[in-house]
């Protein structure tokens, strides 16, 4: 911090509100407080906001395993050792991350149920498309809820290949509490399954969206390479997934498993 000259204390404590005044409890904070006041001084971009940004960026682009502590740090500009201090180590900054993304999704979900809930006066009430719809839309678009897509997918792909990872007990119980919800609810419109069953449809269900995340480019340039006779680059080549399309086709192929009918009134 600048060093501040002892006569501008009087011109500079006339410019600190008196909550500031009666806060000061010893002279090094009141030199701090008259030095952020005047401009003297700056506070510091939270180090731990910095750390999670870049975390989280370069998970997106790199995944997990190819991003060291150091490669975090640099992207954040800031010290290497703070990176221990503010979460233990890499596996508590992996840790962190996962939570920003796993949270925002099954609050999202909920969010999106109980809207649909209060637009349709009940949960009896509710479309069984309606409410796949609020579970899914999260995974198909992410990125409403803050979440970047290519995180979720490796977060997902990490799971899967090191099933024992441990996911942090505030995403565990969101996540538990997500699936509660959407399966009281659905017991409502549903009522001849157990939750177990509901539990593994809805399972079912979002591993459709996953893999046609990752795979589904990949399927519909095959399918149109094979229809063509052709495997050009050329011919191989397809726009962007339309998210909202796929939305929901696998809501479509999802009420097949939830028993609904698809083409009714009462699940349209």
């Amino acid at each position: 911090m600048k060093k501040i000259d002892a006569c501008r204390h009087g011109e500079a404590w006339s410019h600190v509100s008196i909550n500031e005044k009666s806060g000061v409890r010893s002279y090094d904070r009141l030199i701090l407080t008259i030095a952020v006041t005047i401009g003297y001084y700056q506070p510091r971009v939270n180090t731990r906001e910095q750390i999670l940004e870049a975390a989280w960026e370069l998970y997106s682009d790199r995944g997990f395993e190819d991003v060291s502590v150091r490669d975090v740090t640099t992207a954040a500009g800031v010290n290497l050792a703070s990176v221990s201090y503010h979460f233990g180590g890499k596996e508590g900054l992996m840790q962190e991350t996962v939570k920003r993304c796993m949270n925002p999704i099954n609050s999202y979900r909920i969010q999106l149920l109980e809207q649909a809930i209060a637009k349709y006066g009940g949960a009896e009430k509710l479309p069984l498309r309606s409410i796949l719809e609020a579970f899914m839309r999260p995974l198909v678009m992410p990125e409403e809820c803050g979440v970047q897509s290519g995180l979720m997918l490796r977060l997902v792909a990490r799971y899967l290949i090191e099933s024992d990872y441990a996911i942090p007990s505030v995403s565990r119980d969101l996540y538990t509490e997500a699936f509660q919800i959407f399966v009281k609810t659905l017991l409502v419109r549903l009522p001849h399954f157990t939750p177990e069953t509901l539990v593994k449809h809805i399972v079912f269900a979002s591993g459709s969206v996953v893999y046609y995340h990752g795979l589904g480019k990949l399927a519909l340039q095959l399918s149109r390479s094979s229809s063509s006779g052709s495997s050009s680059d050329d011919e191989l080549n397809t726009d962007e997934i339309d998210r909202e399309q796929m939305l929901s086709d696998v809501i479509e192929f999802a009420m097949h498993g939830f028993g609904g009918d698809t083409h009714g009134a009462v699940d349209a």
